[in-house]
């Protein structure tokens, strides 16, 4: 068991939420830099909708002096990460030693805040002595198991503080199950973690059941880890919900080999990510289009009305080294957040990148869903692995393919500039995989309807890197290329596993260019010759 994550959450899966207009986004956005400047990997979301504070302290210890690690640290900075897109003031901490993990949980006590949320999340080792928990740091050298509470962070320290904050929801997360480093040592045979009670409105979730152990893992995150970020960012599921998913995919995974376990008295409701419906940022799913008034032409640039080209028409390019496909996009102009935008014709990806052109190119697959096959999207790439993949197409084909640019993206999604609610149309289930549909995995590309340019799975299969960076949305009125500057990538769609309100046309994303995740892929665009 890894973590001890002290969980307290009142938001998000949509791995982030997004908002529908730029305009509302980005004043959201102005809101998360200032709340968390360092955070890695930020989208658009309205942080604590239910007015309560959310602080979480993370953890995560690899480079033990005995007994290294593989995934703790990157354990921890994907749970930080996925933290602060869902509204928490993220303190994150990796390979500390005794006196700096002390430290940082007398740091997190004082954090807390009465009526508040507090999240507390640990990786690495940790063992029982005497039916309790302690947290090993790096530096620990343990001889003798009558050493352990002297050398060690008793887990006891984070309920204390806990309780002492008075917060409304507390959150423990121990993901510290591995074989005890030291028990040579130990005259105790007891393995993995004790159970603890959790104190009156808290919850200590613990990575397998106590007294049994954790692999590490062998891919870049832990299997519990992983599952637990996925159900921690879908909307709408309520905290006991989401760790039983967990309990259910992790069982899944492992064959049952790890049994998440979790001991609560919780008394009152609590959403990592709220439904829509706590929300006055996220519109209806049934909400009217308004009339949009007659649509002024720029010089020199058709204004598109309806779909430009149908899909019969649409002139098509095969890239031979990879065989992807590219659709020719029409010059046009489309309404952008409320703003006339004219676009050059260019080409776009009929599919998104596959995980066999990626290998093809690359020569490996990150995907997260690698046993869906070479015809499904490739995913867990950055925006940065995208940038690579093209360099290394482009020596090879002297061709110049790119990322679209944000504004390309959404023209090419809405048809050619039709007043869409999601790519192709207003039906979510025909056109894209999402939440509902999607059996919580990636499919095969190509299998929905294509929107009115025969492009397939805009809405939702993986969320898609675009070009731009995260800034004004759209920057320009002509051929719009984002900020010229900034932190974070922007990408758009739906995915596999957001609800339907994140699979619109209109919602924006904003992430670290070096961010990986098994929601996010992207498709190609190119200029027409």
């Amino acid at each position: 068991m890894r973590y001890l994550f002290a969980l307290a959450i009142a938001l998000l899966l949509a791995q982030p939420f997004l908002i529908p207009s730029a305009h509302a986004a980005e004043t959201t956005r102005k809101k998360a830099r200032k709340a968390d400047s360092d955070d890695r990997s930020l989208a658009v979301v309205e942080k604590n909708r239910d007015g309560r504070k959310r602080v979480a302290l993370v953890i995560g210890n690899s480079s033990y002096t005995s007994s290294p690690l593989r995934n703790p640290v990157n354990d921890a900075r994907a749970m930080a990460a996925t933290l602060r897109r869902i509204g928490f003031d993220v303190e994150e901490k990796t390979d500390l030693g005794y006196v700096a993990m002390n430290k940082a949980v007398e740091g997190f006590g004082k954090r807390l805040a009465a009526g508040g949320v507090g999240l507390f999340y640990y990786a690495g080792h940790g063992v029982q002595v005497q039916g309790a928990n302690y947290l090993l740091p790096v530096d620990a050298e343990i001889d003798d198991e009558n050493e352990v509470r002297y050398k060690a962070v008793d887990a006891g320290l984070v309920l204390a503080k806990m309780e002492q904050a008075r917060g409304d929801v507390n959150l423990v997360v121990l993901d510290a199950c591995r074989n005890n480093p030291f028990a040579r040592s130990f005259r105790s045979a007891a393995r993995g973690l004790a159970s603890m009670d959790a104190p009156s409105g808290s919850m200590i979730a613990y990575a397998t059941a106590p007294g049994k152990t954790a692999a590490d893992g062998s891919g870049r995150n832990g299997v519990y880890t992983e599952e637990l970020i996925r159900m921690m960012e879908t909307p709408g599921l309520s905290v006991e919900e989401a760790f039983k998913r967990v309990r259910k995919a992790v069982m899944s995974k492992t064959a049952s080999a790890q049994v998440p376990w979790e001991s609560s008295s919780l008394t009152g409701d609590f959403h990592f990510v709220p439904p829509a419906s706590m929300t006055d940022l996220q519109p209806s799913p049934v909400q009217p289009q308004p009339v949009e008034p007659p649509k002024k032409q720029l010089p020199g640039k058709p204004v598109a009305e309806e779909p430009v080209v149908p899909v019969a028409t649409a002139l098509r390019f095969t890239e031979p080294t990879t065989g992807m496909e590219f659709v020719s996009v029409p010059a046009g102009c489309f309404t952008a957040n409320g703003k006339q935008t004219c676009i050059d014709a260019f080409r776009i990806g009929t599919y998104e990148v596959t995980q066999g052109q990626y290998r093809r190119i690359m020569g490996s697959n990150p995907s997260s869903f690698s046993s869906c096959g070479d015809d499904c999207p490739v995913e867990q790439v950055s925006w940065d692995d995208a940038q690579s993949f093209i360099s290394r197409l482009n020596s090879q084909t002297d061709k110049q393919f790119r990322l679209p640019t944000e504004a390309e993206w959404e023209y090419a999604c809405r048809s050619g500039g039709k007043n869409e609610e999601y790519c192709g149309g207003n039906d979510v289930g025909a056109v894209a995989w999402y939440s509902k549909n999607s059996d919580i995995k990636t499919h095969r590309v190509g299998q929905k309807q294509p929107n009115g340019l025969g492009i397939y799975d805009m809405s939702g299969n993986v969320r898609e890197w675009v070009q731009d960076w995260f800034g004004t949305y759209p920057s320009s009125d002509n051929n719009p290329i984002g900020a010229s500057s900034g932190s974070n990538r922007v990408s758009r769609g739906g995915s596999w596993s957001y609800s339907a309100e994140y699979a619109r046309a209109a919602y924006r994303y904003a992430d670290s260019p070096d961010y990986r995740y098994f929601i996010l892929g992207f498709r190609l665009a190119s200029p027409v010759q």
